[in-house]
């Protein structure tokens, strides 16, 4: 539009125990021709004064007008502008957010916080501003706030002055270049712990300073994410070869947060469970607090010091954070599997990924309602999958070659997807250019995931695998399996208790792979090492075959085969009673991520195909098949954390999915202690182990009553601690009781429950089949004030909380009443006809294997 924003001068009067905030602000600009009309953004502020002073000092009244309900601006100067350089200027005020976007603020008690979250395009809320990440330049901000509370952004602090009696300013360092949604604030009285700064090295001469923030009280809480943040740093630094960009790293909690973290440059914010945590915490929440903070740091690389253009490109940052975190973590501490979970979570992606409705990982956004869209599970997941896929297919020193030198080449700049394939495909020789380029954009620019249908063929000329590929569908879709990918393919020769690998780009819908061995051997396994982001399929012969050799696969291959399994299930290709046969051998794998997989297919037999009769049987073979697990798992003299994770789900499953008598007494008897329940109702950490603390409580919850529900709720108006008050709403909503769950629905809207918190109710209820409905329609009745605790990024995400359903009956309410409303709710058309296109294909199974069940 010929204006180029080149720096801001911010300045921001915040008192989080005031209704409304005031700001003045400064942006220096370039013009590239004369104008009078500029578009820019702002939304729902008050703007008292707008002006622009020119490069000769002449100052031009300009007319603040809001052209759209998104924030657009449209700014009238009274004559034109010339071409050239000018200043515009405001002051304004805006009142606090109250849904969690923008400036917010957060009243803890006696206590007022305000907090900021300003990605994707909440900084308009705050200032006005060019709020799109392509403008990407520096800031000079300073805060004036009442004189006792701490005030924190994306710079160090420079200057602190008298502002007023009972004020003072706050002045902050220049930030490096910025796009706004990565400005950041929290201004309250924060508690701040100074933590040893991270020490200089060979690629960065300077120490790094490290403070940890928190609300009054918790800073003892932050220790443990101080003590394990340098070494994550520096092993990013080292695998980009590339310092830590910015002057100083804030890690700061946040109690009431609508995403889990978010990365601003220098002052990273994080919901208080996942960076308040000690030793004691269970395994899960630690293994959360690494992933999410390894994600976060990586952010200042991937989407900090190099910044996508545009919203699109938004995968090149959360695809390459959700990778790069893994990896990382994986270096740091090998005996956790992080690896492993890479695969295990692109693995389970490709149930979403495999909706006609999906989106691709490069998503056009072509409205602004569509920006919310790009933060889902394709985004983050088969991103990440994407990437390892790659990695592992170029080499991981290659891969690593083309990621340094696209960082040192767009240093503080923006990129678009071309941007970094060629950087890639530069660093990579070996491989040809454009079938590189055709891969990626195989992979990033359509929707889906293939199918590999593999069938090995030997005769006296030799061995081969005939392969042919189409987009994979499962039963009742509606889509088309007429695409085609370029796909790093490598499989898997297996004879006896030896295999060998071969590695392709097939680039043509069939392929012929000449193998090298010069016996046919016993099986084949089509992703070799499960990096392939595919799934794959074999003759049923060739079937049982490889799953007569499964104990011998390592855990990568287990992860694909289970992953493949189920895709065969839910697309017809094979039987309930064929994969039920093969189900043992997964379950006894010695990774949980393996031996786990098969649950979300038991359930969805069990809940909607399965009669009383196999429902009790299934149960009767999960308790067998877990038992044998759990014994194992006991044997073990000292369990890794992986190992005791493992421990938690197999007794979490023998109690909730088993319905195991034994298991079941005895962890309600821990919930009913853990609470002090029938005693001092006080909370008891010894009663029960840490990892098992939220199932017990789930199953005392279920045992125990109308009584102990009651209890779960005073126990919760006193907590102040995240992940207890998380666990006592997930235990509250897993109630059986229809009383007790109507009290759960009507608490979704209690000022007792923070906005963030509202999501564990919804899950827990929609998860129990004998609420669904119930509470599908207390929403129906209760819509709008939902929708009102809800940020505006977030609330067409709404419709995906009633997927559990599974009749076209439903489907069909569900659309009816969202249609009308959905199009103004931004991610709100894909978040709902994802959740119908789910519903729809869930009674297609049911209908499918019902008839093959033989129950109609």
């Amino acid at each position: 539009m010929g204006i180029t924003p080149k720096h801001y001068s911010l300045h921001l009067d915040i008192d989080p125990r005031q209704d409304r905030f005031s700001g003045s602000v400064d942006i220096a600009i370039e013009l590239s021709r004369q104008t009078q009309l500029i578009w820019l953004h702002g939304l729902d502020i008050t703007v008292n004064t707008a002006t622009a002073t020119l490069a000769d000092g002449q100052t031009i009244p300009l007319k603040w007008q809001q052209a759209t309900q998104t924030g657009v601006v449209k700014l009238t100067a009274e004559t034109a502008l010339p071409a050239g350089a000018a200043n515009l200027q405001f002051t304004y005020s805006a009142p606090f957010n109250t849904n969690l976007e923008g400036l917010y603020k957060v009243n803890k008690g006696a206590d007022a916080y305000a907090f900021t979250q300003f990605q994707a395009t909440s900084a308009r809320r705050v200032f006005p501003s060019f709020d799109e990440p392509a403008y990407k330049v520096s800031f000079d901000i300073s805060l004036s706030i009442p004189e006792q509370f701490v005030a924190i952004s994306n710079s160090p602090q420079i200057d602190e002055s008298k502002a007023a009696p009972g004020i003072k300013t706050l002045t902050f360092a220049t930030t490096k270049p910025l796009p706004t949604y990565l400005i950041a604030f929290a201004v309250g009285p924060l508690e701040i712990v100074e933590w040893e700064p991270i020490p200089g090295n060979e690629l960065r001469k300077r120490s790094v300073p490290l403070r940890g923030i928190t609300t009054a009280g918790k800073a003892q809480e932050i220790r443990y994410a101080l003590g394990n943040t340098a070494a994550i740093l520096e092993k990013l630094e080292e695998y980009f070869a590339t310092p830590y960009p910015y002057a100083k790293l804030d890690i700061i909690a946040v109690p009431d947060f609508s995403a889990g973290a978010m990365e601003n440059a220098g002052a990273i914010t994080y919901r208080e469970q996942l960076i308040l945590l000690d030793e004691t915490a269970p395994i899960s929440q630690k293994r959360s607090f690494f992933v999410t903070h390894a994600h976060e740091l990586a952010h200042q690389w991937f989407g900090n010091l190099v910044t996508p253009l545009w919203w699109d490109d938004i995968w090149l940052n959360e695809s390459f954070a959700t990778w790069n975190s893994h990896i990382i973590l994986d270096q740091l501490y090998p005996d956790q599997m992080y690896r492993e979970a890479l695969q295990n979570s692109a693995s389970g992606v490709m149930r979403i990924d495999s909706l006609a409705s999906a989106r691709q990982i490069r998503e056009p956004i072509e409205r602004h309602e569509d920006i919310g869209s790009a933060f889902n599970g394709i985004t983050y997941q088969k991103g990440g999958g994407v990437l390892s896929m790659f990695e592992a297919f170029l080499g991981a020193e290659g891969f690593r070659e083309g990621i340094r030198q696209y960082m040192q080449d767009f240093a503080f700049g923006n990129t678009s997807a071309e941007d970094f394939i060629g950087a890639i495909a530069k660093a990579n020789p070996q491989v040809n250019n454009d079938d590189l380029r055709a891969a990626f954009d195989s992979y990033i620019k359509q929707p889906g995931l293939p199918v590999l249908a593999s069938e090995l063929q030997c005769d006296k000329s030799g061995s081969y695998v005939q392969f042919s590929q189409q987009r994979y569908l499962p039963t009742g879709s509606t889509g088309s399996t007429d695409q085609y990918w370029t796909i790093p393919v490598c499989l898997s020769a297996i004879s006896q208790d030896q295999s060998s690998e071969q590695c392709f780009l097939m680039k043509e819908k069939t392929h012929r792979l000449t193998l090298k061995s010069e016996s046919c051997p016993d099986a084949i396994l089509p992703n070799a090492q499960g990096h392939g982001y595919y799934r794959w399929s074999l003759p049923p012969q060739q079937w049982n075959k490889l799953l007569k050799s499964f104990a011998m696969l390592n855990t990568g291959q287990q992860i694909s085969v289970a992953n493949s399994l189920s895709g065969a299930l839910n697309n017809g290709q094979i039987s309930l009673e064929d994969y039920l046969g093969a189900v043992p051998a997964i379950t006894r794998s010695e990774s949980w991520r393996v031996a786990m997989a098969p649950l979300g297919d038991i359930y969805k037999i069990k809940e909607f195909v399965a009669t009383p009769e196999q429902r009790s049987r299934l149960e009767s073979m999960q308790r067998d098949w877990y038992r044998s697990q759990l014994a194992r798992l006991d044997a073990i003299t000292h369990r890794s954390n992986d190992e005791e994770q493992f421990r938690a789900l197999t007794i979490s499953t023998l109690a909730q999915a088993a319905r195991d008598p034994t298991t079941r007494s005895t962890l309600s008897a821990d919930g009913a202690a853990y609470l002090g329940f029938g005693g001092d109702e006080k909370i008891h950490p010894q009663a029960v182990d840490a990892n098992l603390r939220l199932t017990a409580l789930k199953v005392a919850s279920e045992e125990l009553g109308k009584p102990y529900h009651a209890l779960l709720w005073r126990h919760f108006q006193k907590a102040d601690n995240a992940q207890l008050r998380q666990y006592l709403l997930i235990a509250m909503a897993w109630t059986p009781d229809p009383d007790n769950a109507k009290v759960v629905r009507e608490r979704i809207l209690s000022p007792e429950l923070k906005d963030n918190e509202i999501i564990y109710l919804y899950r827990g209820l929609m998860a129990r089949k004998e609420h669904r409905q119930s509470t599908w329609q207390w929403s129906k009745e209760n819509i709008w004030a939902v929708l009102d605790r809800i940020p505006a990024w977030r609330k067409g995400q709404l419709p995906s909380q009633f997927s559990s359903f599974c009749t076209l009956e439903q489907a069909e309410d569900i659309e009816d009443f969202f249609s009308p409303i959905i199009s103004d709710l931004e991610s709100g058309p894909r978040s709902l006809a994802n959740t119908l296109e789910t519903i729809r294909l869930c009674a297609a199974f049911v209908d499918l294997h019902s008839k093959r069940n033989g129950v109609e």
